[in-house]
């Protein structure tokens, strides 16, 4: 469970949140945090949102899920293929997982091919974690995990769809957040599933609505055969889909792919004024803009410092990096979270979010709780200096 203390700093950080307004959350005892957890980056909009209250409230009276088809799915699903790069129809879900795993089934269906490479975490299921107990051995010889931490992991990528590309459906691409992906590696990417007939699925449960308004697609300038969407396709309320073209997706009515909850209303009819948001406010310049305030704000102290912390990645997914290796990253960042949580800030100890809700004044506060959070552990000799 990625909500559990064990995630955070055990004894310095919050373990119950009782609500939310905005940017800020309180806890059970009554104390007030800055929030860039974000519901794991469900909130995109921030907490208590009024386009998302109002919705609800208003629609509340018809009903949850009915028997037969809504209106509402209709309309979403058309709201969401004027969004999507090259969208033209849509499968609804409820989890992440759930999309990627019905993109998965569709490709390999349409290919005739039973491989995938996966690359980032693309959910629980067992076709994405098989090296965890409870999953069968056999299931690793049909995933290829592909992490692209650093430029050098790009060939290997390139590389195995060019020799296996004949065994491969897809390449399930979830962008890494410790960096920047340039715009030459995607399209190479692009070129090689054309030529070998492997479907690019682009896993945008967490850069959909972050990185551009059309998501990675249009942030790269390539475009997807499938793409997946959650999290922010309704700011919080469980909703995920599958988004692609006639050609591909008219095939999904030819497997066993169903959800009861699929149709659930509330979640639809958020899912319309959530994307409305998105699209008639400065939303998405107003998180990068915070984002890379942030970033240069905290870099810049931690150069002064010399401390061993950078922030890295896009702009409005700012990563908090202390060291590449995991074991000192997640020591330095567990002591890092509970100096924040002393200052009123609420972070997770790697990758976080800035949302539409959140303030100049707020990422100001937070880059000075990080300077005195910093100075703090390198003055008790729990944090090195780095030449």
């Amino acid at each position: 469970m990625m909500k559990k203390p064990q995630q955070f700093a055990p004894g310095h950080f919050p373990v119950y949140l009782e609500s939310g307004e905005g940017a800020l959350v309180k806890d059970v005892d009554g104390n007030i945090y800055i929030d860039f957890i974000c519901g794991l980056a469900a909130n995109t909009l921030g907490h208590n949102h009024s386009a998302i209250v109002n919705t609800i409230r208003e629609h509340l009276g018809k009903g949850i899920i009915h028997s037969l088809p809504t209106p509402v799915e209709i309309k979403t699903a058309q709201a969401l293929v004027d969004f999507i790069p090259g969208g033209e129809m849509v499968r609804f879900f409820k989890t992440g997982a759930d999309a990627n795993s019905a993109a998965i089934r569709l490709a390999r269906h349409i290919t005739n091919k039973e491989k995938i490479i996966a690359i980032g975490y693309n959910g629980w299921h067992d076709q994405y974690m098989f090296d965890t107990p409870g999953v069968p051995d056999a299931i690793k010889n049909y995933t290829y995990r592909m992490p692209l931490f650093t430029p050098d992991n790009e060939q290997p990528v390139l590389d195995l769809i060019t020799e296996q590309g004949d065994t491969i459906a897809a390449v399930l691409l979830s962008v890494p957040y410790n960096r920047v992906l340039t715009t030459e590696f995607v399209q190479q990417l692009r070129g090689l599933c054309d030529k070998h007939q492997v479907l690019l699925v682009m896993d945008e449960v967490v850069t959909g609505f972050r990185l551009a308004l059309g998501g990675a697609q249009e942030y790269f300038g390539v475009k997807a055969d499938l793409v997946t969407l959650s999290k922010g396709i309704s700011a919080g309320m469980p909703l995920s889909a599958v988004v692609g073209d006639t050609k591909f997706m008219s095939k999904m009515e030819q497997l066993q792919v169903s959800t009861t909850f699929g149709g659930e209303m509330l979640s639809l009819e958020v899912c319309c004024s959530v994307l409305n948001e998105y699209k008639t406010t400065n939303y998405i310049e107003h998180i990068a803009t915070l984002g890379r305030q942030l970033k240069d704000g905290i870099n810049q102290i931690a150069t002064k410092l010399s401390a061993p912390l950078t922030i890295v990645g896009y702009d409005p997914i700012p990563l908090f990096l202390f060291s590449k290796n995991p074991e000192q990253q997640a020591k330095y960042a567990e002591l890092f979270l509970a100096q924040m949580a002393k200052r009123g800030v609420l972070l997770r100890r790697d990758v976080n979010f800035i949302c539409g809700a959140h303030t100049t004044e707020q990422i100001d506060h937070t880059i000075a709780a990080t300077k005195a959070s910093l100075i703090e552990l390198m003055e008790k000799g729990e944090l090195p200096k780095v030449a």
